[in-house]
């Protein structure tokens, strides 16, 4: 028998064996650091390519030992970092079984496309999308905006722009207007769609990190009167420095109003719609012409689990479909299939990403997910309060999901703003050396901030209230020197 090929009892046994990795490293979370910072023992990850292979156990072993020891830390209840959310034991489980089938889901009538069909629908029915919205699994954020913009790129340009190209001679220039608070990725597209930076206006925010409307309004109108083609409005439906929500019903009207395309960035709030309690929040959304979605972060399905949602069938495949000789164009085929995925997106292989959504969804349910998001909110606004009666804090922003901002400014010492600055970089980083805690560090209108995200299912406020007393600790430690 083949090396590659094992017989049901040696697979059982693997699978055993690495189920019990998994458990015991679910045992042992609390007592290892957040972040496991490889550092002096990047020698482990030197290794020469292997001639021979070692027994599975060997193997095994080595990366227990060496691998998953030394984690980014998300799984950990005090992982506040970025929105890297703890993965459901449902979803790690599902990426197993999605990778016994190892399913191409780019088409056919196999139940892979089937289930992707479905979770698309779902998702567009917790943002509020109609039911004839189409859509995409995608990797993650960054894939999801860029296949909606390339889909609105297509739309809203007033020439065969897959002709002819984004700068055709003697075409305007079209433009894409987002608030200075806009996920990095959207100046990926940008450039990536070959639109141009120059293109790209970032509309100032109010105090609230919310696109001023009035700015936008006069972009478009200056951009008019020079000639040029406004196009696409990206909304923000939580950014990820401040969890901020764009005034997104007004910018529909605007965006009907102005004939421009409304894109959504829902990547790290677009889920928590899934809350009757939260929705509100978000009104304005379900108008939107697309919407970028993310169920690997506040659905907790491990990495990568994306979305790509647009409310008019068909625009995805005006957008990406470019037949090739190779796959199936016989009517008659039995492989065809009710989706065929390739069309809506640059991707053709593509693995069985929607089975982890779709089975979290049928284990724990709607309500359970609203639960856990409004859960996690509830934290944020445990750890506002605790910042807010500490003498040393200030809180920079008002935390509108699950996103807080805060700086040390200890109330005895006068400090100028560049070396509290310096002073705030410093207690993140010993934070995060210390093993205890892994915020990240941002910066809000030029201010540096502490930041914490809570999508962790795990976190608890005590985990909290010793955030805020370590990093005041590490504070007075710091200033005193």
């Amino acid at each position: 028998m083949s090396s590659f090929d094992l017989d049901p009892d040696a697979l059982r046994r693997l699978g055993r064996l690495a189920t019990e990795i998994v458990a015991r490293r679910r045992e042992t979370l609390l007592e290892r650091p957040v972040f496991g910072k490889v550092g002096e023992a990047r020698a482990l990850f030197e290794a020469p390519l292997p001639e021979q292979g070692r027994p599975v156990e060997d193997v095994l072993a080595h990366v227990e030992r060496d691998v998953l020891s030394r984690p980014f830390g998300n799984s950990h209840p005090r992982f506040f970092a970025f929105i890297n959310a703890t993965a459901d034991p449902v979803g790690v489980v599902a990426d197993y079984l999605a990778a016994d089938t190892n399913s191409n889901c780019w088409g056919g009538d196999h139940a892979s496309i089937h289930v992707e069909k479905l979770v698309v629908r779902w998702l567009a029915e917790i943002v509020g999308l109609p039911a004839t919205a189409e859509g995409i699994v995608t990797s993650g954020g960054s894939m999801a905006n860029f296949t909606a913009l390339a889909a609105a790129r297509r739309a809203k340009t007033p020439w065969d722009v897959r002709e002819e190209g984004a700068a055709a001679e003697g075409r305007p220039r079209i433009v894409v207007y987002a608030s200075d608070q806009v996920h990095n990725c959207v100046d990926k597209s940008v450039d990536l769609l070959g639109l141009g930076f120059k293109y790209l206006r970032k509309i100032p925010t109010d105090d609230g990190f919310r696109m001023r409307l009035d700015r936008l309004r006069a972009a478009i109108a200056a951009d008019r009167a020079a000639g040029l083609q406004p196009a696409i409005v990206v909304g923000n439906a939580g950014t990820v420095n401040t969890g901020a929500i764009d005034a997104l019903d007004a910018i529909a009207t605007l965006c009907a109003e102005e004939g421009l395309w409304f894109h959504a960035d829902g990547a790290y709030g677009g889920m928590a719609a899934i809350s009757e309690r939260l929705r509100p929040l978000f009104a304005g959304l379900e108008r939107a012409d697309s919407v970028a979605a993310d169920p690997h972060k506040w659905m907790y399905v491990p990495f990568s689990a994306g979305a790509t949602l647009v409310r008019d069938p068909g625009r995805l495949a005006e957008t990406f479909r470019r037949p090739a000789e190779y796959l199936i164009h016989d009517a008659e085929s039995p492989v065809n299939g009710p989706v065929s995925f390739n069309d809506r997106g640059p991707e053709l292989s593509r693995g069985f990403r929607a089975l982890k959504v779709y089975m979290g969804l049928l284990v724990h349910g709607r309500r359970a997910y609203a639960e856990a998001v409004e859960r996690d909110c509830d934290l944020a606004g445990h750890l506002a309060r605790a910042v807010d009666a500490h003498p040393d804090f200030e809180r920079l922003a008002e935390p509108v999901l699950s996103i807080v901002n805060f700086r040390y400014r200890p109330k005895d010492t006068a400090l100028d703003d560049v070396a509290l600055d310096a002073l705030n970089q410093r207690i993140v980083n010993g934070l995060v050396a210390s093993g205890g805690f892994f915020p990240a560090p941002t910066r809000l209108k030029g201010r540096a901030s502490m930041r914490v995200c809570i999508v962790n299912f795990r976190t608890t406020p005590a985990d909290l209230d010793a955030l805020v007393a370590e990093a005041a600790a590490i504070g007075r430690s710091l200033a005193s020197a």
